[in-house]
């Protein structure tokens, strides 16, 4: 069982001068009817729009990988980790081979900053980023583990204090593909601005005090259930 994910959209999407992987594990309460628990434990009004309805995710196949990784994770941590970090040797290998750095999201679907803690401060000259839910993400930062907060609804002030701890804020908007994306945004009165997180998924070289736009992802069911649910939110906010 292979325990790290490198062919995927947003994985592809890396700046020249990395190569980008990461780990996909079950979203939300996905894996709990087979023995598994709740991995995303803010998950709020994202579940409806969750990447798991989007495009390859959406497969029996898929699925069921999340789910043995996922069961992994929890029921053999250590054995977990150690699959992983071989894994993590090989892309150190390749990334070495083609003169790039390594960047990982350990937290691909999930928000397990347990694991994702044990892998960076296993490889500490390798960049690991995620989007996180949980509040107060700068106490959970290292110096190679990087944090977004995602907005969502309900989390207005735990954004706002990430903010003010130079934690960036990820936004998903009511945006299709091909549409631009704004210059500032604003929330609960205070306006900074946006940069696109749809060009490449390296958080970690975004510029400090800024929006993270994103634009809404085509699922299973039509967009607007998202939108409805106030995940998507309008651009000009």
């Amino acid at each position: 069982m292979r325990i790290i994910t490198e062919n995927q959209a947003k994985f592809d999407k890396a700046r020249k001068g990395y190569v980008n992987a990461g780990i996909t594990l079950s979203p939300s309460t996905e894996s709990v009817e087979f023995g598994g628990r709740d991995t995303c434990a803010k998950s709020g009004a994202c579940g409806p729009a969750c990447l798991r309805y989007a495009g390859m995710n959406q497969m029996t196949t898929h699925k069921a990988a999340r789910v043995k990784r996922t069961l992994l994770w929890f029921n053999h941590p250590d054995a977990f980790i150690d699959l992983a970090a071989s894994e993590v040797d090989a892309l150190l290998r390749k990334a070495a081979r083609a003169a790039v750095s390594l960047a990982f999201r350990p937290n691909a679907l999930s928000d397990q900053p347990k694991m994702a803690h044990r892998l960076a401060k296993r490889y500490p000259d390798v960049q690991f980023y995620d989007y996180t839910k949980l509040p107060r993400p700068w106490t959970r930062t290292l110096p190679n583990y990087h944090l977004t907060f995602s907005l969502d609804v309900g989390n207005e002030q735990d954004a706002l204090d990430a903010l003010d701890h130079g934690v960036n804020v990820a936004v998903v908007l009511d945006l299709g593909k091909g549409d631009p994306m704004p210059q500032t945004w604003t929330l609960n009165g205070r306006t900074l601005p946006m940069v696109d997180g749809d060009v490449d998924d390296l958080r970690f070289l975004d510029p400090v005090g800024v929006f993270v736009g994103l634009r809404g992802k085509t699922i299973t069911g039509g967009r607007q259930k998202a939108v409805d649910a106030g995940f998507y939110r309008s651009p000009d906010a």
